[in-house]
């Protein structure tokens, strides 16, 4: 199923009273490269325009202890 044109993740993360590891950040860049546009907004906001990729993204801050928050939107010129 492919990506809808225009349409963006965010994922949102906290690691409160955890510091994250350097792996996640290595694997939060990995899955950045897996194709389309990745960049991180800011130290807590991760953004996409692949589902998949905030599919895994949501599941790897997870796993190293972060609350997690996905939201779907498309980008608009204000």
């Amino acid at each position: 199923m492919a990506d809808e044109l225009g349409i963006e993740w965010l994922l949102l993360y906290d690691f409160r009273e955890v510091k994250p590891s350097t792996r996640f950040w290595t694997n939060l860049k990995r899955l950045g490269g897996l194709g389309g546009r990745s960049s991180l907004i800011q130290y807590s906001v991760f953004q996409t325009d692949r589902r998949r990729v905030a599919v895994a993204s949501k599941k790897l801050a997870e796993h190293y202890g972060a609350s997690t928050e996905v939201f779907r939107g498309q980008r608009t010129e204000l």
